[in-house]
């Protein structure tokens, strides 16, 4: 019954969902697409792959539906920049609203955020993202807030005392030199730079942009807003957010190496060179989203070390859940309000990793509590945390986007 008062609204409901990018890029626009079909949408699922053969469907489309709205979503801009024949923006020529959803943070999307799109509502994963877009675009595009979704295998439920994983992390890992990047940077930069870097490492609950701010306040500089955020942006693509992560990502799984507790590993052979106790590291190689999912469902917990999200959820967290694992990851303000440590998850402090093995191992120790704790996490998350569900809260976001513009 809710579905059809979504899908019956005072205009017809069109929409265009783009695929591309990574692996589980696609996944997620899929399952979104679907959740959109589910709620009556006439849904136009489109490969970036071509342009050619794009245009064509969405001109298709476009002439189909021409008389009720049509609203294109993206995720990560993936057909964002998708020209006409004679080089104008596809979208503005055809009138069509659109929504960018993105999984990373937007200090890296400058150019695609200013993109002459007439109608762009940025979708952040992140309530600290959200304030950035508000804070350096003030006005210029619209935001919301909206956490990932999770995803689930398709395949055989396995029983959560038959799972062959104790515990599953899957992520990158690369051996990085904080210093040689910042002289990359130049001498007069260089100092600014390795001050944020032991900043952000010592005080985990602050983003890039406040760190940055934080190091020019003691040095006596306040920046325009504008050239702080072209100074953030710099840090941003001379990777100080990935070496931050790496640098964390690296703390946890030595942690519990060190403290003597087995990890599966999946991952690039970069976690070789780990300089911990690597009897305890079972390491693979790479795999596929498709190929993690199945590996989550086999898994007792499925660890997450979140990518410097401080205030929202990332994909890892509710696919543990949806695949009946416990999920294990670091917590922030958005996960402390809406998770509860021991109950639908376990929650952890990136301050306080001592405490950590601890923790994992009493509950390995005690598998019903473990069991217990995967069961409730399956409860929270199988309606409320999928992307098919995410697809009606951002079809509430398009609607209130609709209102105000």
């Amino acid at each position: 019954m809710e579905d059809k008062k979504v899908a019956a609204g005072t205009r017809e409901r069109n929409i265009i969902v783009t695929v591309g990018g990574v692996s589980a890029m696609q996944v997620f626009a899929e399952q979104t697409a679907e959740g959109f079909r589910q709620m009556g949408y006439h849904v136009l699922l489109v490969n970036v792959g071509g342009q050619e053969e794009m245009r064509r469907k969405i001109y298709a489309f476009a002439e189909k539906y021409a008389g009720g709205g049509i609203t294109a979503l993206f995720f990560n801009q993936a057909g964002m920049d998708l020209p006409t024949e004679d080089g104008k923006i596809i979208w503005n020529v055809l009138d069509i609203d659109c929504y960018d959803y993105v999984v990373d943070h937007p200090m890296y999307y400058h150019e695609e955020i200013t993109y002459p799109i007439r109608n762009l509502t940025i979708v952040c994963v992140d309530e600290y993202h959200q304030r950035y877009i508000e804070r350096f675009y003030q006005g210029k595009v619209r935001s919301f807030f909206l956490p990932h979704g999770g995803c689930c295998y398709e395949g055989r439920e396995i029983p959560f005392e038959e799972r062959s994983i104790d515990i599953l992390f899957v992520g990158f890992y690369k051996e990085c030199d904080a210093e040689a990047y910042g002289r990359e940077l130049g001498s007069a930069l260089k100092p600014l730079w390795l001050d944020c870097y032991k900043l952000l490492c010592s005080q985990t609950y602050m983003t890039l942009e406040q760190g940055l701010e934080y190091c020019l306040r003691k040095r006596g500089i306040t920046l325009p807003t504008e050239d702080l955020r072209d100074l953030v942006r710099l840090f941003a693509h001379r990777s100080m957010d990935i070496l931050v992560k790496n640098s964390m990502r690296a703390e946890v799984i030595k942690t519990l190496a060190n403290a003597g507790i087995r990890v599966h590993i999946y991952g690039p052979e970069a976690w070789k060179s780990l300089k911990c106790n690597q009897e305890n590291l079972v390491l693979h190689g790479e795999v596929s989203f498709g190929e993690t999912m199945r590996l989550v469902a086999d898994s007792k917990i499925f660890l997450n070390v979140l990518p410097w999200y401080k205030a929202g959820a990332h994909e890892r967290i509710y696919s543990a859940m949806l695949n009946r694992a416990v999920s294990l990851t670091d917590s922030n303000e958005y996960l402390n309000r809406t998770l509860t440590d021991g109950r639908e998850a376990l929650l952890y402090s990136l301050d306080n990793l001592k405490e950590l093995p601890g923790k994992v191992q009493y509950y390995l120790n005690h598998p019903k509590e473990l069991a217990k704790i995967a069961h409730r996490g399956y409860l929270y998350a199988k309606d409320r945390q999928t992307w098919q569900y995410r697809a009606r809260q951002m079809a509430k976001i398009m609607e209130r986007s609709a209102d105000v513009g």
